[in-house]
């Protein structure tokens, strides 16, 4: 509080407190109207006292109702922030002011960030007494339901009853589901996933929709981004050199050639022709996978062709020391193209061979078996396994570590089992990498 209110309030109360004696000398010395006149003034002077504290602190109080209901409107004069307590509580209002706006913004581009999203997006709140509010929903989500967007829970969940069975469960929980829309008479697959948030007054639900197809898409183009990105990098590596020496050659041309210049144009040119050559053998993988025929399927006796054709390496499995063991269940039978399978086993075992190259007690474990009419053909080495760096990679075309690799074996062995109508999923940990590949079997 400043010093010139200090000093009001003491003239005030000295005069209160003096006027107060004269009071008591005036009804003790017997004059009393002289003695009412000064009560009367004491009336007056404490009336003056109180209006002036609460002068005092009107704006204080107006400023303090403002903020309870984030209002910002009322301004303290330039004149009253001389005063010290005036010019706290209007820094005070500024501050809340400037965080009110910053949250506003912060809402608001929050609210754009949803709105631009192509998923469906529904977020719902719920306090302590377990009431449900939506807190935010998106176009994308009332698009796929064909309904406006409401705001109220209890009017929401009655358009969107396909959900409600699995999003206003007690307690809420975290999932994943598939579940199908039938709007305006069509049918449409949602992948659709929840999530859970908590603070101190609520806990949160965000429900994301998209469509299967939008998945697909998603995955299509990551994988067309991973393949470019391996092709072009192949490419250049390629017609970079080629140029290079193309031009050195040029250069040499410009003069008179002699003996050494001759050797170096020769050795300049078979270089081109090398890496010439590994630009058409490129091309040639690429063909190779682009234009994989679709299976010739006949039934077929899968043990027998998987025997046959791990007996293809059973001299190099002898020279490396290496350990192998079949397991396996008698006349597995499958409809299927049987050399597209030795294809896949083939490119499987070069796998594990590469892999193990620095192990010890080299192993290698193939398991075929048969359950709820499907087959399962996995193989397993304990070699080097895959690093968590190259996991996401693994299957795309011309990715390889390996300095001789093309990089398509395991595309093509991935190629190959979804022609078959099969999966192919890999697990690599505890110094154990696995392939199993799963078959429709009837």
């Amino acid at each position: 509080m400043s010093k010139k209110i200090y000093i009001q309030l003491c003239i005030r109360m000295l005069l209160i407190a003096l006027n107060a004696v004269f009071i008591y000398y005036f009804f003790q010395s017997g004059f009393i109207v002289n003695g009412i006149g000064f009560t009367l003034l004491l009336f007056f002077q404490v009336f003056l006292c109180f209006d002036y504290l609460k002068k005092l602190f009107l704006d204080i109080e107006k400023t303090i109702d403002c903020l309870l209901h984030d209002d910002f409107s009322n301004k303290i004069s330039a004149e009253k922030q001389h005063n010290n307590l005036h010019a706290k509580t209007a820094k005070l209002q500024e501050k809340y002011r400037t965080q009110s706006q910053q949250h506003t913004s912060e809402q608001v581009i929050f609210t754009n960030i949803i709105e631009s999203l192509t998923i469906g997006v529904l977020i719902l709140r719920k306090d302590t007494n377990e009431k449900i509010e939506v807190f935010q929903l998106n176009k994308a989500f009332v698009d796929f339901f064909q309904i406006p967007k409401f705001y109220n829970w209890n009017l929401l969940k009655d358009k969107i009853t396909p959900l409600v069975n699995i999003i206003d469960a007690t307690p809420w929980k975290r999932v994943k589901h598939t579940i199908s829309l039938t709007v305006n008479d069509q049918v449409e697959s949602f992948f659709l996933k929840t999530s859970l948030t908590h603070t101190n007054e609520y806990e949160y639900l965000m429900v994301t929709m998209e469509t299967i197809q939008q998945l697909i898409d998603k995955k299509e183009k990551e994988s067309w981004y991973k393949l470019m990105t391996v092709m072009s990098h192949e490419i250049i590596n390629t017609i970079t050199p080629i140029s290079s020496l193309a031009e050195n050659l040029d250069s040499l041309l410009q003069d008179e050639p002699d003996e050494d210049t001759l050797e170096e144009l020769s050795q300049g040119l078979k270089i081109i022709k090398k890496r010439s050559l590994h630009l058409n053998n490129f091309v040639n993988t690429y063909r190779q996978l682009s234009e994989l025929p679709l299976p010739d399927k006949k039934e077929i006796n899968l043990t027998e062709t998987v025997q046959q054709t791990l007996e293809l390496f059973a001299q190099e499995f002898k020279e490396k020391s290496i350990q192998l063991n079949f397991q396996h269940e008698e006349n597995i039978q499958l409809l299927a193209d049987k050399q597209q399978l030795e294809q896949v086993v083939i490119n499987l075992i070069s796998n594990c061979l590469y892999a193990l190259k620095e192990a010890e007690n080299a192993t290698i474990t193939v398991n075929l078996s048969t359950d709820n009419k499907r087959v399962h053909l996995s193989v397993s080495d304990n070699g080097i396994g895959i690093s968590q760096k190259i996991k996401n990679n693994i299957f795309v075309p011309y990715f390889t570590t390996r300095k001789d690799g093309s990089g398509i074996g395991l595309t093509l062995t991935k190629s190959i089992v979804e022609a078959h109508d099969g999966n192919i999923f890999f697990k690599s940990e505890n110094g154990l990498t696995t392939f199993t590949l799963s078959f429709q079997n009837g």
